[in-house]
């Protein structure tokens, strides 16, 4: 019996393409996505994929289209992803088998007592399943829910391993050091960091280096003037968006990626992809950071000290050369252990599988 799966998920999002699109390529299971967003002009959805945009659709003609769409299609599964823009209208609708994925901002930026707590309280409660990519997730799901870790399951997003890849096994470090930033220009992602952090490196280390900084946001102008302000033009380059197809050849230029984000949900997908590349991490002392970086797969430094971050960069440099090489295959095994793309949605798999054959 063919499986049957809705999936209501943001389609400006390359982290629901690459989810819907993992299924989308098994034979027993029939795909529809109904996006709330209107879909990133960079990202190409299958011919195969039943795609719904509904952008435009005010509450009642999502209900009203999902309402149809539910009652036509018998769904095995409707999967939300997020807990978002007019997510609510699930609520209200009668769904067999509805699986919960919020992202972690859903849940860490929640203010309780105000309506939306309220209303993921709702929908956390009419799901059958839950799944959370970070462990730091079950005791504040279970705390808004009903629900106890036997309905929750850790299913990360994970890291195409064979697509994000170094070059070759005989790594060259640049001299000057290059680095890498690509997290959004936001006040959350503290980019501020990195471009303090740089003054340091020039002024009290006087060494050479490269920053290149990815990404856009409402933060950008104000990280110009610092930049700007510093001196730092030939230092550090805010570089803009990028072509996520291109984004292992971007990667693979670089010696070091640093993540400055004040608060992840589990691993941020840019710093696994940097990871499966090679490149060797520092990150902020957050959320479940830690374990990625054990087993000398990276560094932490103390999220917002500028200055310890320009203190692990140094240490990175001092290192001999087969420190760093090893450094470099030790980030990479720890993507390949626990955050691979294949087997992570094979769990999932097996998952919708099983609820199909319960029907």
């Amino acid at each position: 019996m063919l499986n049957n799966i809705l999936f209501i998920a943001p389609s400006n999002s390359i982290h629901s393409h690459k989810w819907v699109n993992f299924f989308d390529k098994q034979k027993d299971l029939k795909i529809s996505w109904v996006s709330f967003y209107k879909k990133d002009s960079n990202i190409d959805i299958s011919p195969s994929i039943n795609y719904y945009e509904l952008s435009n659709h005010n509450a009642l003609k999502i209900f009203l289209f999902l309402l149809k769409l539910i009652k036509k299609e018998k769904f095995s599964i409707v999967h939300l992803h997020y807990l978002g823009k007019l997510s609510y209208v699930t609520k209200f609708l009668n769904i067999k088998n509805l699986i919960v994925s919020p992202w972690g901002s859903d849940i860490k930026l929640l203010k309780k007592n105000s309506i939306k707590y309220f209303i993921v309280r709702k929908i956390l409660n009419s799901s059958d399943l839950i799944t959370v990519d970070a462990d730091y997730m079950f005791p504040i799901i279970s705390s808004i829910s009903r629900k106890n870790n036997l309905n929750i399951k850790r299913i990360n997003f994970g890291t195409d391993t064979n697509f994000f890849k170094p070059n070759n096994n005989h790594k060259v470090f640049n001299k000057p050091i290059k680095i890498i930033s690509l997290r959004n220009l936001e006040k959350i992602y503290s980019v501020e960091t990195i471009i303090k952090a740089a003054k340091i490196l020039r002024d009290k280390f006087k060494i050479q280096f490269k920053i290149d900084i990815y990404g856009d946001g409402s933060e950008k102008g104000y990280l110009m003037q610092m930049i700007n302000k510093a001196s730092l033009d030939n230092f550090v380059s805010l570089k803009g968006k990028y072509q996520y197809s291109n984004l292992p050849t971007i990667l693979n230029k670089y010696d070091l990626y640093i993540s400055s984000s004040t608060s992840d949900a589990g691993l941020a997908a840019s710093t696994s992809e940097a990871m499966s590349c090679g490149i060797i991490p520092i990150v902020s002392n957050n959320s479940e950071n830690e374990f990625w970086m054990s087993n000398n797969s990276g560094y932490l430094y103390e999220t917002y000290s500028y200055n310890d971050l320009a203190n692990k960069i140094i240490d990175f440099i001092n290192l001999d050369y087969e420190s760093k090489l090893k450094l470099f295959q030790n980030a990479r095994d720890k993507i390949i252990d626990f955050n691979s793309y294949e087997n992570e949605m094979t769990k999932m798999l097996n998952i919708y599988r099983k609820y199909n054959e319960s029907n």
